[in-house]
């Protein structure tokens, strides 16, 4: 007998076997019978990242499909990695810089800056990577990446000069979004939206040589320095004729064209558009078309230049409110009318993002981009869910120039030089070239800014795997591992990251990076909200392990993730699945004592109960084995669920009682038999889902000659272990004992009283088979006597009964309760039930509420009427057959 403690202790058995696992190198890739490797990459998290519940989802899921092809004779690699996370680590350096010495960039060199960042990211990142292990994370640690590292360097050096010597990147002059905290241009992604109060501010602009005044409407009244002209739309027949006049713009006295443009819109405003193509991105289109001057009026910290005359050096808010003064001054301003509206904040400095045109660096995807459609139109990438393609092919359809240049200093700094001399400028592989590639002088500038975070991560697949370095890429096995199998990542990022790994896969590699997309939930609080620090609705994943144990928050999110689009996490929800291990560790515990006895192959001449449970299990890791391919783990999950709780432990544990407890030694050894290989094959199938518990278990279960779970095979389905017709008469005894107990139940009769039960069915073979089985009735649902007949028999009188799709069960109740007593409750009950149904009925037939009330809440009352309602007409039933 095995040293098996009382109560399961989590905590003591993840810190065992996670390191058990790593000291014995079960985490890196095995050849296997499927004789093909497996790869899943690792969305890199940022080196400044903690672990939040988002991370706790990615990892479970890509944790759990990893375990399962692993187990599955598969060569699997997950292989993890850190991002660089340019804004986030150069924000949060800088401020480290400010609180120990009070200094501010521009104050100290970039190579002090770069050193004093490398340090901090060798002291304090990748604190996350650590943090993982404690969700049970299984990737391989030897293959850990960073972005910034020498092998992912070069190959974003590569890919660079690649591209720039294709003329696929150029340097222009363009509209981005500015950020003026980090006095930098970001990405799309890196802008968040807030609603905010402001004002539609109502200008008069003068027409030069006449006294026609056009009213003018804007939420940015200080960007009007920039104005360079005035548009209407050319069918608006209140304004057309001012077509090819000029306008004069107010406080600078800018004479600027009146243009048509089909932009506008008649119906909206007044109908007339100021135009500042330095500060509005459709501004910059409508510029674009009419070869309009773009003036910028802002320094680069978001402070207004000399464009901005006396309000020169304050800020955008500042300058506002002063010109807003001068213009009413003026007579120039209207009206003022209060308008709340989107405007977009760095996410990072949370300061306001200011549209400005500035010389970026762009790369031209319209060709990568076509074929990373072409790949997804063809099914060599799939989706899943199908459904998130659309959001891929919407940004694919319609590229725009990627702008990849940041004003940073931390990051790929971009591998432009340019000769002091001759001023030639071209990109090179070389760290330092020695000199000018044309003329041969020494002296060079290399171009200050930085790459794109989203540029070295859309070489993640290939970079990580070696490319460019032949070397490296046979070190790494590149051909056994890419294309790479799956990404698994969430839905934000499908433009930035998952479109972009597409793009730079075909164009480097010829190949799509993944055959797979699987595009998981995102996790909200128990109320279906975004976890935020304002909300205090936030999940601490290192919390809920210390309070429920990794495997219970693991099988929480699985159970939780399949094709939908938001997991709304609720703690009880995981101290219910903590239960559910905690069942399984019960279970063991059970059979555990009569496992001495147990063989350690299956007997053939199994009984009904046997094959039972052999056919059950059989049935389940069909549907787990399917489940797990298409990325349905709440599938996955519920079918496990559900076999040992309700298969398992509830009937064949309790069938199995009179067996292990008799005296004939050979059933009990086969039982025991039984026991064991079902158990075994459960714990199996869980692994993936929850390894910490299954591989302590196994370690009971298992032969001493036999290795750890983690590299078990996984239970196939099999046509031999089909046992149909026991599964089907065995699952329709399970409903009528259930519907026998539940009778019970209602009518409040004890536990350990037997009653008498009559079922009526015109199944032949259940007839013979409830009458051969009263024995188990007696054992499961304490029935006293049984009477079997057929449906053309005459039914009970004064009964509480329920009928399933192939019998109708009575249970006759004279003699065996009060039945006046149990009128009078039944009276009082329907009384009760009356009134709350009407609560709800009234409120759908309330047209208010019915118009107004959000849609959750409209299908709760229509839920608890429904439930109300059936309750009444059960009542009622009852009621009638009592008093006849």
């Amino acid at each position: 007998m095995s040293d098996i403690s009382k109560t399961y202790s989590p905590e003591d058995v993840e810190k065992k076997w996670y390191k058990t696992w790593e000291e014995g190198k079960y985490f890196k890739p095995r050849p296997g019978k499927q004789n093909q490797g497996y790869c899943i990459i690792m969305p890199p998290p940022n080196v400044t990242g903690r672990l939040h519940a988002g991370h706790a989802l990615d990892i479970t899921t890509q944790d759990a499909l990893i375990r399962f092809k692993r187990m599955k004779g598969f060569e699997a690699l997950w292989l993890p990695g850190m991002d660089h996370a340019g804004i986030a680590t150069q924000t949060k350096v800088e401020e480290l810089i400010f609180e120990e010495e009070g200094k501010k960039r521009g104050e100290y060199s970039r190579e002090y800056f770069l050193e004093k960042t490398w340090k901090w990211v060798e002291d304090y990142g990748g604190i996350i990577a650590l943090q993982s292990k404690t969700m049970g994370a299984s990737p391989d640690w030897d293959y850990s990446m960073f972005t910034m590292d020498e092998g992912p360097h070069q190959a974003v050096k590569k890919a660079f000069v690649d591209l720039y010597n294709e003329g696929l990147i150029y340097q222009s002059d363009y509209i981005v979004n500015w950020d003026p905290g980090l006095q930098s241009a970001i990405s799309d992604a890196e802008v968040e939206y807030q609603e905010v109060n402001g004002n539609f501010y109502h200008l008069n602009y003068q027409v030069k040589g006449s006294d026609e005044l056009i009213e003018i409407a804007t939420t940015r009244p200080e960007t009007l320095l920039g104005d360079t002209a005035v548009s209407v739309h050319p069918e608006d027949e209140r304004f057309k004729h001012l077509i090819g006049k000029t306008a004069i713009v107010p406080l600078c006295n800018r004479e600027v064209p009146i243009l048509g443009d089909n932009y506008v819109d008649m119906e909206k405003g007044t109908g007339c558009l100021k135009v500042t193509p330095g500060h509005d991105f459709n501004d910059f289109e409508i510029g674009k078309r009419h070869n309009l001057p773009i003036i910028n009026i802002l320094n680069k910290d978001g402070t207004l230049n000399d464009y901005g005359l006396e309000w020169k050096n304050l800020s955008c808010k500042d300058a506002r409110k002063a010109i807003v003064k001068k213009l009413k001054e003026l007579e120039v301003l209207i009206d003022v009318k209060p308008h709340r509206h989107q405007v977009g904040h760095g996410d990072r400095s949370k300061t306001i993002i200011e549209p400005m045109v500035s010389k970026q660096w762009f790369l031209n995807t319209k060709e990568m981009a076509k074929d990373s459609v072409e790949a997804v139109e063809s099914d060599t990438t799939k989706f899943y869910p199908k459904g998130w393609e659309n959001t891929y092919f919407s940004y694919q359809r319609n590229p725009r120039d990627w702008c990849i240049s940041r004003q940073l200093w931390w990051g790929h700094q971009i591998p432009v030089f340019k000769c002091d001399s001759c001023h030639h400028q071209w990109a090179s592989e070389e760290e330092s070239p020695s000199s000018c590639e044309k003329c041969n002088e020494k002296e060079l500038t290399q171009d200050p800014d930085v790459l794109d975070t989203w540029f070295s991560s859309g070489l993640w697949p290939f970079s990580t795997l070696g490319w460019p370095n032949k070397e490296k890429m046979i070190e790494r096995k590149f051909d056994t591992f890419y294309p790479t199998s799956v990404l698994v990542t969430g839905h934000d990022i499908i433009f930035f990251w998952v479109a972009r790994m597409m793009m730079m896969g075909q164009k480097f590699t010829g190949t799509v990076p993944f055959h797979k997309i699987y595009i998981h939930a995102i996790v909200r609080d128990k109320l279906g909200r975004k976890m935020s620090k304002s909300l205090n609705n936030g999940i601490d994943p290192l919390d809920m392990v210390k309070q429920y144990g990794a495997d219970a928050f693991r099988f929480t999110l699985a159970a939780g993730s399949g094709y939908n689009r938001g997991i709304n996490l609720d703690p009880e929800r995981i101290g219910g699945f903590r239960n559910f291990v905690n069942k399984i560790w019960n279970a063991y515990r059970f059979i555990e004592p009569h496992l001495a006895n147990a063989g350690k192959v299956l007997p053939k001449d199994l009984d009904h109960h046997e094959r039972w449970i052999i056919g059950e299990l059989n049935a389940v890791s069909k549907v787990m084995n399917e489940s797990m391919e298409e990325f349905r783990y709440d599938d996955s999950c519920s079918a496990i669920y559900q076999f040992v709780y309700d298969k398992f432990c509830s009937w064949f544990i309790e069938l199995s009682k009179t067996q292990l407890n008799g005296d004939d030694t050979v059933v009990k050894a086969q039982r025991a038999t039984v026991l064991r290989y079902v158990f075994r094959k459960i714990v199996a199938l869980l692994h993936p889902m929850t390894p910490f518990i299954t591989e302590e278990l196994w370690s009971f279960l298992k032969d001493e000659d036999e290795e750890l779970l983690i590299i078990q095979d996984y239970p196939e389905f099999s046509k031999e272990n089909e046992h149909l017709k026991d599964q089907d008469i065995m699952n329709r005894f399970i409903e009528t004992v259930t519907g026998i107990r539940n009778l019970r139940a209602s009518v409040n009769i004890k536990p350990k009283e037997e009653v008498p039960v009559e079922l009526f069915t015109d199944d032949d073979e259940l007839l013979k088979y409830y009458s051969e089985n009263l024995q188990n009735f007696t054992d499961l649902a304490k029935v006293g006597s049984l009477k079997v007949s057929s449906k053309t028999d005459k039914r009970p009188g004064k009964s509480v009964f329920k009928a399933t799709t192939h019998t109708e069960i009575f249970l006759p109740l004279e003699g065996v309760i009060d039945l006046t007593e149990q009128i009078s409750r039944l009276e009082k009950d329907l009384k009760k039930t009356e009134k709350e149904f009407l609560k709800y009925d009234k409120k759908l037939n309330n047209e208010k509420f019915m118009n107004n009330a959000p849609d959750d809440v409209k299908a709760e009352v229509r839920e608890n009427a429904k439930e109300f309602e059936e309750k009444l007409k059960s009542i009622k039933e009852n009621l009638k057959n009592f008093k006849s």
